[in-house]
């Protein structure tokens, strides 16, 4: 026979490990929608590039440095914006790591173990 404290002991216990289990698998499905967003900017950018590029009166680049001019009249404008377009993705990308990484750490400690 259990004591009422190791009843309590066991249903705390029981209850972590579903609290767990429902994190497991949102975070699973956070992913999957992460990653299900993403193909379908990609597929998106690549019907679109090509219709921009057709429409565009200089669409013969001889130069690879020419190539980000497809968003402006001017080659230097285009590396400007595609630049400040890269350095927003990496900021986006530190962001959601930095979350995700202080989220697992209140995880740990609100589950009783000590912090990496």
């Amino acid at each position: 026979m259990q004591t009422t404290e190791e009843r309590l002991a066991a249903i705390k216990k029981r209850a972590s490990e579903i609290e767990k289990q429902r994190s497991r698998r949102r975070s699973h499905f956070i992913l999957a929608s992460a990653l299900a967003v993403s193909l379908l900017v990609i597929l998106g950018l690549s019907f679109y590039i090509p219709s921009l590029l057709a429409a565009s009166s200089d669409t013969n680049y001889t130069r690879p440095g020419e190539t980000a001019s497809i968003f402006d009249g001017s080659p230097y404008l285009g590396c400007i914006l595609i630049g400040i377009l890269a350095f927003m993705l990496g900021v986006a990308i530190t962001i959601l790591s930095y979350r995700i990484k202080a989220r697992h750490q209140k995880e740990e400690d609100t589950h009783g173990r000590a912090p990496r």
